[in-house]
């Protein structure tokens, strides 16, 4: 009996210990349960929240590369990139920059809603010699993941013809000449050259310029390796307007790699009116008035030389200025001569201005000033301007 009962205790005690250790596992210290638990912020306090990527704009693009493979030198081309907004808030898209040998049409709407598109048209022309071709344009915009967005258009730059020179310079032109200026383009495959049809950017001056094409001969083309050509002469005959033009003459031909060739046609017109002063380059019309702070903004004082029988009545005013952030100023009158007159000419950047780029190309395109006289002979008197504000 004794054994017995000494059995039955130990059992006792000995449930007794595994019931106090299940106890333990399952139900841990109350220290260890406020330790496991986040610590809870003031009850004043909320919480930063972040905004979901999805609530905000999103752009997307099916490509931000396009290659065209071989381009013709000089030929111009173009392509079009497509962006969708794919989030939930408006996708504003604007144009930073572009590559000295690409410009961008305008976007079909810069403010692109939720599930839109637009697009966004990238020219270039291949001016440079044969080899690779790789330009494009960056893009801005109100996407917080990609704010610039990279296009580009990549290729080769390939020569089976040439234009001998590529571009019609007709230098100083005095009021009253028609003077000519002359380029050959050439093929060097057995294909006859043809000009299709021709077009002048600038209307205004089409009414002015005569475009003669021609075939040539061999033996005047200006390369031995030619097969064949076409001699191109454009003559200018002069208005009213004195100042530099400037246009580009698109040829359309029957050349499989050069369908469309670009060539620039300049010059600068003079007459009894003349400018002159710091940073004018008379002989094509510009004035280059170089970089500078838009905090400081910029003067420059020219003078505008009237000559002849007209000069002690001629009276100038100023009629077109672009850019708006461009200002000109015409002073009073000083009478130099019988047949001499001086007027002043203040072009002026404001201080305060904010950055812009009229650099003309290939970087932009130039800023430009058209004054007004009462003279019959010279109405108008354009000037080109160039600058920068950082």
């Amino acid at each position: 009996m004794k054994s017995l009962f000494s059995i039955s205790l130990f059992a006792a005690l000995l449930g007794l210990g595994l019931g106090a250790g299940l106890a333990y596992v399952e139900v841990p210290p109350v220290a260890n349960q406020r330790s496991a638990l986040p610590e809870q912020s003031n009850p004043g306090e909320q919480p930063e929240r972040t905004p979901e990527v999805s609530s905000l704009p999103k752009a997307e693009l099916s490509e931000t590369v396009f290659k065209f493979g071989n381009i013709e030198r000089g030929t111009s081309m173009s392509h079009v990139f497509k962006i969708r907004n794919v989030g939930q808030m408006p996708l504003h898209v604007e144009v930073e920059s572009t590559t000295c040998k690409c410009t961008v049409g305008d976007l079909s709407k810069n403010d692109i809603g939720p599930n839109e598109e637009s697009e966004v048209l990238l020219e270039w022309v291949a001016k440079t010699g044969p080899g690779p071709f790789r330009h494009g344009a960056v893009l801005s915009t109100n996407d917080p993941t990609q704010s610039s967005i990279n296009l580009t258009v990549e290729g080769q730059v390939v020569e089976s013809t040439a234009m001998s020179p590529s571009e019609l310079i007709f230098g100083t032109v005095r009021k009253g000449e028609s003077p000519s200026a002359t380029l050959y383009l050439m093929s060097f495959l057995d294909q006859e050259v043809k000009i299709l049809d021709y077009e002048l950017s600038d209307t205004e001056l089409a009414k002015l310029m005569e475009i003669s094409i021609t075939s040539a001969d061999l033996d005047e083309l200006p390369s031995p390796d030619a097969k064949s050509g076409v001699k191109i002469t454009a003559t200018y005959r002069t208005g009213k307007t004195i100042g530099p033009f400037r246009s580009w003459l698109t040829l359309n031909t029957n050349l499989k790699n050069a369908e469309k060739l670009t060539v620039l046609i300049a010059g600068n017109v003079v007459g009894d009116i003349s400018i002159f002063g710091p940073g004018w380059n008379a002989p094509v019309g510009l004035l280059r008035m170089g970089s500078f702070s838009g905090d400081q903004g910029k003067v420059v004082k020219l003078k505008v030389a009237i000559r002849g029988e007209f000069a002690q009545e001629a009276r100038l005013e100023v009629a077109e200025v672009d850019p708006p952030q461009l200002k000109a100023t015409v002073g009073e009158p000083q009478q130099m001569g019988e047949k001499l007159l001086h007027v002043p000419l203040i072009v002026e950047v404001p201080a305060g201005t904010s950055p812009i780029v009229r650099l003309g190309e290939p970087v932009s395109s130039d800023a430009h000033i058209v004054l007004r006289s009462n003279h019959e002979e010279i109405p108008d008197i354009r000037l080109r301007v160039r600058f920068a504000v950082e």
